[in-house]
Formats: C-alpha cells, structure tokens, sequence
C-alpha cells in the first residue's frame, strides 16, 4: 500500500528499478514540480510499481482514490520536454504574424474608406505592432515524465493507522457512506488538520542528486503556506529515518501501524504556518 510505500521510499533507498540504468551525476534540466492529476495515474501506478514490494505497494484503485478526492495533497517532480522551436520555425511564425498583421491593416483601410488624421495615429501604432510578433499561443511543453512522487491525504488519526491507507465504503456519488459505522474516519478526511503521506518515490535512475530533499521540501513549504493542514505525518523503515529528520521530520519512535508485517518507524513535521512579510 502506498503508507508502505511512504516508508519504503524516499530520495535514495528505494528499491532498484533496474540494474541496467546508472544513476545520474547532475540533476536534469527542466525539472517541474506540480499537483497530481487523475490523469496522471498511469505514471505514478509504473513508478509506485517500480519502488516498492507487491505488499507494501499502493494499487490501482488505492492510487485512483487518492489522485481524485484530494489531488492538491498530491506532488508530482518532472522532467519536461519541449518542441524544438528553430530558427527556421520562428521565422515562419514570424512571416505569418506578418501576413496576418497585413490583413487586418487592409480590411481596416477597406471599412474606414478615406483616411483621416486618427487614421494616421492607428497606421502608427500598426507598424509597430509589426516589429511586436508574440510567441505561439500554446504551450510548448510536448511531454512530461514523472521521476518522482509524494502522495497524501488528510486523516483522522494524529498517526497513520491502517484505515488511514483504507478507501472507504462509497455511494455511488463516490461519497463515504455514512450507512457504515466508522466509515468517516477512513481514507480521506476532509475536515481534518492532519496530511498523512503514503508515499515518497524517487525514480531509480534520478536518485543521489537529492530530488528527494527537494520535492518533499517543497511539499511542506506548500501545506504549510496554503494552511491546508497542522502537522504531516508518515511511517518510514529504521534505514530512512535519518533522511527525514534532515527534512524537519521528528522521530515519534517504533509505529503501532505493522502494515504489511513491517516494523515501522512513526514520523511527524508541525507545519509553523509563518506568514510572509507583505500581501497583495
């Protein structure tokens, strides 16, 4: 399960994806951080898949749970990829602003018949419009790859439990149903002031260039500045507990949570909620 998943991954323990990869020696351009998305679930179901033991994994549906009740708890580091914009391309671009520019001139010249002095001003104010060729109205970004993820939802405990990494019985609104006694207090609380992360990942090939630290760095520093939450809580394995007390986590000791057998440790960071010195 992605809780599991949370202990059993991190910036540079997690498990092998694949021998044949070796690690990179410098970070690779176009790094981007942003909230998940369901439709980013395939990505992050091969990474999960890649990290982590078929017992400590988050599957499909756990996943989908997840990246569609609260996606805003959910991070995702990519590498982006862009369309090669050559020179010849620009200058392509450039002549059809031009034609385009051209166009309007005339079908205005055609409406407004005879010039005046105002008409003069507009010509002006044209010719420098054609010197101004504004990039493609699109984004360039033609792919997005996903190295590494931090996955959490809000929970009822003040630790992870079991029915914290749990769905709950849903209507068929894919709301809890509130028929099921204790159903509330399973999987995603919305109302809650505690995140509960189930899962870091960092892409085998992408580790050693301290991704981790950063993504869940940036992670706390965005709970914290949105107020969304009090305190994030995790369980992690003996062997990553260093790496999250570098990253202001606090060692609660040995969990109560043997999720899949697994002695874990719990881990908890306060969010300060410090307010920035101006406002808009």
């Amino acid at each position: 399960m992605s809780q599991a998943a949370t202990a059993g991954a991190s910036n540079s323990t997690v498990h092998a994806q694949s021998n044949e990869q070796k690690p990179l020696k410098q970070r690779p351009q176009h790094l981007c951080i942003r909230p998940l998305t369901i439709y980013d679930l395939v990505q992050v179901e091969k990474l999960e898949e890649s990290a982590f033991d078929d017992a400590e994994r988050a599957d499909r549906e756990k996943l989908k749970y997840r990246l569609t009740v609260c996606p805003e708890l959910c991070s995702g580091l990519f590498i982006r990829e862009f369309e090669d914009i050559s020179s010849e391309a620009l200058e392509q671009q450039k002549h059809k602003a031009e034609i385009e520019l051209k166009g309007k001139k005339l079908n205005k010249e055609k409406k407004l018949g005879n010039h005046n002095e105002e008409d003069d001003d507009d010509s002006d104010e044209e010719s420098e419009d054609e010197d101004f060729i504004l990039p493609p109205p699109r984004s360039t970004v033609k792919k997005e790859t996903l190295i590494g993820h931090v996955i959490g939802t809000k929970i009822y405990d003040n630790r992870i439990t079991e029915r914290s990494m749990a769905i709950p019985k849903l209507t068929k609104d894919d709301l809890p149903d509130p028929s099921v006694p204790g159903n509330s207090k399973v999987g995603h609380v919305e109302g809650s002031r505690v995140i509960g992360i189930h899962s870091v990942v960092i892409d085998q090939h992408y580790r050693g260039l301290k991704l981790g630290s950063l993504l869940l760095k940036d992670y706390l520093q965005k709970m914290n500045q949105q107020c969304v939450a009090d305190k994030v809580v995790l369980i992690a394995k003996q062997k990553l507990v260093p790496f999250y007390k570098s990253v202001e986590f606090v060692d609660d000791g040995i969990s109560d949570c043997k999720y899949a057998g697994v002695e874990w440790h719990d881990l908890h960071c306060v969010l300060t909620h410090q307010e920035d010195d101006e406002d808009m």
